[in-house]
Order: C-alpha cells, then structure tokens, then sequence
C-alpha cells in the first residue's frame, strides 16, 4: 500500500508541476504579445503619428489630421489586444486537472482506508486490554462472583471431615 500511496503522490506532483509549467508558458507568451502591442502602440504614435501628421497635413487641415491618426493608432493597439487575448491551451490544461483530480480521489481513498485501519487497530487493542483487565482483576470467569459459594462449599468439606 505504501508504493501505491507513493506513486499517486508523486503523480500529483508531477500533474502539479505540468499544469505551472503550462499556465507559466501560457503567461508568458501572452505577456511577450501584450509587450509587443504595447511597443508597437508607442511606436505607432511616435513615428507614424509624426509622418503621417506632416502628410495628413498637406492634404486636410489639423483636425482632420490628427483624428485619422488616431484611428490608425487605435486599430493598430486592438490587433495586437486580440492577438495577446487568442494565446490558449486549455485542452492541455483540462487534460493535466483530470489526471490531478483522479490522482486527489485516490490519496482520498487511501488516507480514509488508512484511518478505518487505524480505528479498527485502536478497537482491537483497547479490547484486549479490557480482557486482560478482567484477568489481573481476578475477574476472568467471574470468579469474584462465585467466590462467596466456593468458600461456603470448601468450609463445608472441612467440617465433614
């Protein structure tokens, strides 16, 4: 029992250890996406705000200028927010929490085996200790109990002899 126990709980913590695996590598891919928009959104305002103003300009007035410019930055900026939200590997992930759940149920099971064991072990030794009470006690065969006849009785073969 204790080689089962031991490889359900080292397959837990291999089944732990992959799942922090995954959502770290999950985590990180998507913070290298959202790090990418993010420099491309600066980018996209620095330079491509400064070009296309001084060519917007030549066509439009200011105002025009700028709020097509911000269109652009703002579309730009949403492409790469959905791109960084996509990043999922969830039938990984359920497939590594069904193995850990399993794995949860069978400890659960060999711990509550265990516990039966123990409580039927404690009940077991707390009964032979009552019977060898009833024995240092004189009180085995309920000898106490018959002690007053026995007496009577052997007094009584003295006095016929």
């Amino acid at each position: 029992m204790t080689n089962n126990l031991n490889a359900k709980i080292k397959l837990l913590i291999k089944s732990e250890k992959a799942l922090l695996s995954i959502e770290l590598r999950k985590k990180a891919r998507k913070t290298l996406w959202i790090v990418l928009g993010v420099v491309a959104l600066f980018s996209a305002l620095i330079l491509l705000n400064i070009t296309l103003y001084l060519y917007f300009e030549t066509m439009f007035n200011s105002l025009k200028s700028v709020g097509l410019l911000t269109t652009i930055n703002i579309l730009l900026a949403g492409i790469f927010f959905i791109i960084a939200s996509k990043q999922e590997g969830d039938e990984e992930i359920k497939s590594i929490e069904e193995i850990r759940d399993f794995a949860y149920q069978q400890l659960s099971v060999d711990i509550n085996e265990a516990k039966e064991s123990v409580k039927e072990l404690t009940h077991s030794a707390q009964h032979v200790k009552e019977r060898l009470e009833t024995f240092t006690n004189g009180d085995a065969f309920n000898i106490s109990k018959l002690l007053p006849v026995i007496t009577a009785i052997i007094e009584i073969v003295k006095k016929s002899r």
